[in-house]
């Protein structure tokens, strides 16, 4: 389905994007809609940044300035409806999680000006990475998170969300022209992929994209099916159901004239922002502009009523009568997407119960493995342990094959062949220098790079057959 967006003439008031919808005293701007936990808690996280009228963020709001409305998508909003959680502008527990997903297709190593570079330090891709740089640089010593991945054909991850910048930076690297077979653009795939990589994250999380053109898809292009997808082409709600069921809001960075116009939809349609750029200077600390914008969010957590509707629009209003656009979000319950009210009323009726099996698992799991390095399974298939305790020695990794799930096990444990190890198993291990290395005898791939063994960081993502498994060191 494709979802309604207000009309926009979007580039020539990129400023009113960037602060609200209306030029008022103070103007508001909905950044951002977090459903995730609606089926255990029955609370939706807005995300809403209010401005002046000089654009500087307003900051010293109380709960009782807002006003929450919402319905089921396609019908007039509702009555106000009351807060349940409040936090100010600024106020964070936990530090925001970014993903810079840059362009790496064959057009990115043209000039600014779309011609062939004279040197590579001047292309397109060398202006995008060292964008990403700056923005590292101003992270500092903050509790935030970010992560690093690149695609082109196929979509690849140099660095999962972490707080290491020295490591970001190392792994950002020089970059080089792809082969014919990678310089394609498959740039609704990679969104996709990228809010797949960020569902284990917590807390308020953001991609920032950086392309120069537009979606050119490999099966579409070439007729032969794409090496990681099949004869799947993905469409631009592909990528937008899946930022809006993990609530994540995309910034996204257009550069040059050739602009896809559906990412502007996608952007804008999960609170984000769009950014025509055609130079160096107008992208120089744009970056960290939308970590400014994002530091002056206030988080307003409300209750919807049962309405039995997949999807529901909500709207923020300012007690001064500026109201946001309009968002929609995924509006299933606990047991599936209702289609009545009364399927509704239903499994909002269970959410204490779940509550409480969510709060005794959840001892359960802080008893076993706080502060201990450990793997989780990002994408199990079929049954199994979602989450394994790295113990000293050697921990086995089974790939599971034809949809059988992975098996993690230590070294004196049983593969799924009956034994210790193998060929195509991997072996994770604590070296005598205290770092996690994995290691294969057919080759491992971490962060979609592939190796015969390499060391291992907090965030790093290993590829066991049809799974992803992340590496959890316990100390972030």
């Amino acid at each position: 389905m494709k979802r309604p967006l207000p009309f926009l003439s979007f580039i020539p008031v990129l400023c009113m994007l960037f602060t609200g919808v209306s030029l008022g005293a103070d103007d508001i701007a909905l950044s951002g809609v977090d459903s995730r936990l609606m089926a255990v808690t029955g609370t939706v996280n807005l995300y809403a940044v209010v401005t002046d009228s000089s654009g500087q963020p307003v900051r010293n709001l109380t709960a009782e300035d807002f006003m929450v409305r919402d319905a089921p998508m396609g019908e007039a909003l509702g009555d106000p409806q009351p807060l349940v959680d409040f936090s100010v502008a600024g106020e964070r527990r936990d530090g925001l999680v970014f993903m810079m997903l840059i362009d790496d297709s064959g057009s990115m190593y043209d000039g600014p000006d779309g011609r062939s570079s004279p040197s590579p330090d001047r292309t397109r891709a060398a202006l995008a990475r060292r964008e990403a740089r700056r923005f590292l640089d101003e992270l500092g010593s903050s509790m935030d998170r970010a992560g690093l991945a690149v695609f082109g054909t196929r979509y690849r991850i140099l660095a999962g969300p972490r707080t290491d910048r020295s490591t970001l930076i190392e792994r950002l690297g020089v970059s080089s022209p792809p082969e014919s077979e990678e310089a394609y653009t498959e740039l609704y795939a990679a969104i996709v992929e990228a809010a797949s990589s960020m569902s284990s994250q917590k807390g308020r999380r953001i991609v920032i994209l950086f392309s120069d053109g537009e979606n050119y898809p490999y099966t579409e292009r070439t007729g032969r099916s794409h090496p990681d997808y099949g004869d799947r082409n993905h469409v631009p709600d592909d990528a937008l159901t899946a930022l809006q069921t993990e609530g994540i809001t995309l910034y996204a960075v257009r550069f040059g004239s050739n602009r896809d116009d559906d990412l502007a939809r996608i952007a804008m349609s999960t609170g984000g922002v769009v950014f025509d750029v055609d130079g160096e200077e107008e992208l120089s600390g744009l970056y960290g502009s939308i970590r400014k914008r994002v530091l002056a969010e206030y988080r307003l957590g409300y209750r919807p009523g049962p309405t039995g509707a997949e999807e529901t629009s909500v709207m923020v209003e300012l007690q001064g009568g500026q109201s946001t656009v309009e968002l929609t979000y995924p509006s299933g319950f606990v047991f599936g997407s209702p289609s009545s009210r009364a399927q509704a009323l239903l499994s909002l009726l269970a959410i204490p119960f779940v509550l409480a099996l969510v709060f005794i698992l959840s001892r359960l799991r802080s008893a076993k493995i706080i502060n201990a390095p450990s793997l989780e399974r990002l994408r199990p298939v079929g049954g199994g342990q979602l989450t394994v305790v790295l113990e000293s020695g050697k921990t086995v990794i089974s790939p599971g094959i034809a949809g059988e799930p992975t098996l993690i096990s230590p070294e004196d444990g049983t593969t799924r062949d009956g034994k210790t190890g193998g060929s195509g198993t991997i072996v994770v291990e604590k070296g005598k220098d205290g770092r996690w290395r994995v290691s294969s005898d057919a080759g491992v791939v971490v962060n979609n790079r592939k190796s015969d063994a390499t060391v291992i960081e907090n965030g790093d993502v290993i590829r066991a057959g049809e799974e992803l498994i992340v590496f959890d060191d316990g100390e972030n």
